[in-house]
């Protein structure tokens, strides 16, 4: 378990300030080892692309498509950079894309489904939580995380989970560990309206998320305000590199649930 419904849908697509996630290796030392690595990735790693007869799909750069009041969108915000990209869905409870990334460390896209509110206070919440399974790639240099994005204050303050990662570091520098639910995690900041819970020494395919934990340590510890509003949660992945050849990425369960009231 990790620790830590519908209003009209709004598309934010992510801003340029979180271009880079900053990782050791440098985007031409990862272009050299990528061919070395093409040549010892399991079978496993190799992409199915999109499945026959999807109820919706899209390669547009920011297609989009409402289900039950969620948003599944593909948001390859990173336009001087992003590959092509193909977002498919059933159901917002079940989605994916096939995703095709050049060998660097800036994410590229943030392939997603969204539920937006309406600004509500974060302490009239009585709970946010959710439940995932999720399926990234086997390859060695995939370069990518599953996340929660938590927007607060209109989009101009980020909370993000990290649930299961491979390779990518979090903006900024760790200023504290968190204990939430019985799961350790590794609080990133990055100025003042940037923060990243990343789970530390697991990677979660699947589990519960119990998000407003998160916002609640936060408020605690003075790092956001009790008059700050909920603006969207969204689930999804951020893709930095693929190694140049197309990676499948699944949801097969989803869902969120939120409480109203304590204020």
């Amino acid at each position: 378990m990790i620790g830590i419904f519908t209003r009209f849908p709004r598309i934010q697509a992510r801003p340029a300030s979180w271009a880079i996630r900053s990782c050791a290796v440098a985007c031409a030392a990862a272009a050299a080892m990528a061919c070395s690595a093409l040549a010892a990735w399991p079978a496993s790693a190799a992409a199915g692309g999109v499945p026959p007869n999807p109820v919706w799909e899209s390669s547009a750069p920011f297609g989009s498509w409402t289900n039950d009041g969620y948003v599944l969108y593909n948001n390859e915000w990173n336009t001087s950079q992003a590959g092509p990209q193909t977002i498919w869905a059933d159901s917002f409870h079940h989605w994916g894309v096939s995703s095709d990334q050049a060998a660097n460390t800036a994410v590229k896209t943030y392939p997603c489904v969204q539920q937006n509110y309406d600004n509500v206070k974060v302490t009239s919440l009585s709970y946010l939580r959710s439940a995932f399974s999720q399926s990234m790639p086997k390859a060695p240099r995939l370069d990518a995380e599953a996340a929660y994005d938590i927007w607060l204050n209109n989009y101009n303050v980020e909370v993000m989970v990290w649930v299961d990662n491979h390779r990518q570091t979090p903006a900024g520098h760790v200023v504290a560990h968190v204990k939430i639910y019985g799961q350790l995690f590794a609080l990133y900041r990055n100025g003042d309206s940037f923060y990243s819970f990343k789970i530390v020494k697991r990677h979660e395919t699947s589990g519960r998320a119990h998000l407003l934990s998160t916002l609640d340590w936060l408020l605690r510890h003075g790092y956001i305000g009790s008059s700050d509003t909920l603006t969207q949660v969204d689930f999804g992945w951020e893709i930095a590199s693929t190694v140049g050849r197309p990676m499948d990425f699944t949801v097969t369960r989803y869902w969120l649930a939120t409480g109203f009231g304590k204020d």
